[in-house]
């Protein structure tokens, strides 16, 4: 198997499992790996170029490190970063039914998507969720963009710090 940007963590993990120790070794976000859980749910979903921001990694540097691990020549990426609003989306004011911390929940062995879910399916249309994070949830933001969901990221109040609005539509 080729790993490219967008080989999903599974993958990678199903067919070169010593890479697992790669990864734990680039960020310490990885060792949430070895949490049999989220191994097996979070993983499903994410490709290497989002599990990068989520280890504080350029996709490049992520892919090329494994890459080299088992032989493969470097990449490199044409695609830019996801994209981080600088204006404040006037239906966020409004109508923020809960604020998830997806940091917080990581570090208590919890998963996000479980419970960002959870509050979806409990929301009513045109109502926002608030999700901060000190990382970009690309594979959160790109699940919830499956169910059509309007999403805007913005940066934190601190410094690498995201806050992604969520509003079912």
């Amino acid at each position: 198997m080729e790993i490219k940007f967008d080989t999903k963590v599974y993958d990678l993990l199903k067919a070169y499992p010593q890479l697992l120790e790669v990864l734990i070794s680039l960020s310490p976000r990885y060792k949430k790996l070895n949490n049999p859980i989220l191994k097996r749910t979070i993983t499903r979903f994410a490709s290497l170029r989002q599990a990068s921001y989520l280890g504080g990694l350029s996709p490049e540097k992520l892919v090329n490190i494994l890459r080299a691990e088992i032989g493969q020549t470097p990449l490199s990426d044409d695609e830019t970063n996801i994209e981080v609003s600088k204006e404040f989306p006037t239906w966020a004011k409004e109508d923020v039914i809960n604020s998830i911390n997806a940091t917080q929940l990581l570090e208590d062995n919890k998963n996000p998507f479980v419970v960002m879910n959870q509050v979806y399916k409990k929301m009513k249309i045109g109502e926002v969720v608030l999700l901060e994070s000190d990382f970009i949830p690309s594979p959160l933001i790109d699940e919830m963009r499956k169910k059509q969901a309007v999403i805007v990221v913005l940066n934190g109040d601190k410094e690498s710090w995201y806050k992604t609005y969520i509003m079912k539509k």
